[in-house]
């Protein structure tokens, strides 16, 4: 089992070396993509400072504990786009191109290879903005701060795997379908979802986000989970939406590579 890990280990080791290799050769690339993230922030932050200019409170969030939401989501989704936006942007490739073959030899598991492959380095600019902001508006949006600090780990971890999670189940038709553009496109529609905290929507479209199409685990939740914990049935409704999808994900994977025409066939 160490043995196991130790060629994982090495594997992502050479992967984020030739990943640093490539920004380091493409500098304007590194610099485009943060000025694009940096306007993305400004315009999320600017939206609710319009919207809080005229009112007080959104459905009990005042406009420091939506700050500091900002800051959970922004370095959330910051952590999955550097360690995995780009390996699904390219997974259709894979299966489409017959490129899958080559990662099926390997003696790890191929989803290992497919998913980690690509690191976008350019995004841990944007993990740093999400941190600052978080930590800034910490103490005027009610959060205790102190040891509590550790849970932001937790709750970080909770909302990328969420987001693995989800982009892999839009991502997995590919081998029922020719392209996936439709589902690509379809996911970040409803990712703006997860960019708003989830009390301030309907109680249907908020039932949909915290259990069928759970964007609201990126960072809604987490920062919920922060400032006023959550209730013993969000807990469990967490634990179980999460393993349904695992679950989900894993019967779609294994039915898909029987499906699958390498390029030699």
């Amino acid at each position: 089992m160490i043995e196991r890990l130790k060629l994982y280990a090495r594997i992502y080791a050479i992967q984020l070396k030739n990943n640093w290799v490539r920004e380091t050769v493409y500098r304007a690339n590194f610099v485009t993509a943060v000025g694009v993230d940096i306007v993305w922030i400004l315009v999320e932050v600017s939206l609710f400072a319009v919207i809080y200019s005229n009112v007080p409170s959104i459905a009990g969030w005042t406009k420091y504990q939506v700050y500091f939401f900002l800051g959970i989501f922004f370095t959330s989704d910051a952590l999955f786009t550097v360690f995995f936006q780009r390996n699904f942007f390219n997974f259709s490739d894979l299966v489409n191109k017959g490129e899958l073959d080559i990662l099926l030899t390997k003696p790890v598991h191929p989803l290992f290879l497919a998913l980690s492959r690509w690191i976008n380095l350019t995004a841990i600019f944007t993990i740093s903005m999400g941190l600052m902001i978080a930590v800034h508006y910490a103490p005027q949006a009610g959060f205790a701060g102190g040891m509590r600090w550790a849970l932001v780990l937790f709750w970080m971890f909770i909302g990328v795997i969420s987001a693995i999670l989800l982009r892999f189940a839009f991502a997995v038709w590919i081998f029922w379908t020719d392209r996936n553009w439709a589902l690509v496109r379809l996911y970040y529609q409803f990712f703006a979802f997860a960019s708003k905290p989830d009390a301030i929507y309907p109680k249907v479209i908020r039932y949909l986000i915290l259990t069928f199409i759970p964007f609201a685990f990126i960072g809604s939740v987490p920062a919920r989970a922060l400032l006023h914990g959550l209730e013993l049935w969000e807990y469990l409704a967490l634990v179980l939406v999460l393993l349904g999808f695992f679950i989900l994900n894993t019967i779609l994977w294994r039915r898909g590579l029987r499906r699958y025409q390498s390029a030699s066939s």
